[in-house]
């Protein structure tokens, strides 16, 4: 297919990327870097972080808790590192590359339906809704797995509708601009925001009682 021609994206996100580089230039290149020596190590690093601290901004400054809890945190946190760090990393940097190589008008937009149409839905909310419920109630059986897929089903329009609004344009860029050993770091500044709106709609967490007819976690 036809090249996007630089003038239509790369010379617009040049254009937005000069006065960071004035602002903050050695850091970028010290970024850029190591996220060039070490992809992955930079991507599971870089996300888990950035999922951690927003849910902490949630619970500081949106909720304002009195006091910060641990356990959603760090549910953030382990999702950033492991799907988003890991999982995420394979299938925008190799498996879609692979399948849709290169930066034709005609692949970056097969590679962002790709991620928005099946891999979140099918990946990214059932990892993130077990994992949940795996980290608050401390068991994992089918009972864990029944009960987070049920409560992905009660918000699944919200959800995506939120997964989209931010992604079908953000992974244009990704896949349109963003050079494969940086796309994790932009991916993960991208969906601090993101965060924080999952953060918000989902962060809070009511045991399985509390949810009528819900499944209880098999022990």
């Amino acid at each position: 297919g036809e090249t996007i021609r630089p003038h239509i994206l790369e010379l617009w996100a040049m254009h937005i990327a000069m006065p960071l580089r004035r602002a903050f230039g050695p850091a970028i290149g010290f970024l850029d870097g190591v996220a060039a020596r070490r992809p992955v190590a930079t991507s599971m690093a870089v996300t888990a972080v950035k999922a951690g601290a927003a849910d902490v901004f949630v619970q500081t400054y949106v909720e304002r808790s009195g006091s910060i809890e641990p356990r959603r945190a760090a549910t953030f946190a382990l999702f950033g590192f492991s799907y988003q760090g890991c999982f995420q990393y394979v299938v925008i940097n190799h498996l879609l590359e692979h399948r849709f190589p290169g930066r034709s008008i005609g692949n970056i937009i097969r590679k962002v339906c790709a991620v928005n149409l099946i891999a979140d839905p099918i990946f990214f909310f059932p990892a993130f809704y077990t994992l949940r419920e795996w980290m608050h109630t401390r068991s994992l059986g089918p009972g864990t797995f029944v009960t987070a897929m049920r409560n992905y089903s009660e918000g699944i329009r919200e959800d995506l509708r939120n997964t989209w609004a931010v992604w079908f344009p953000g992974h244009m860029i990704t896949f349109g601009v963003i050079p494969p050993h940086l796309r994790m770091p932009w991916v993960a500044a991208l969906s601090f925001s993101y965060m924080v709106v999952l953060s918000m709609t989902r962060g809070a967490y009511r045991p399985s009682a509390e949810r009528p007819g819900t499944i209880e976690p098999m022990q």
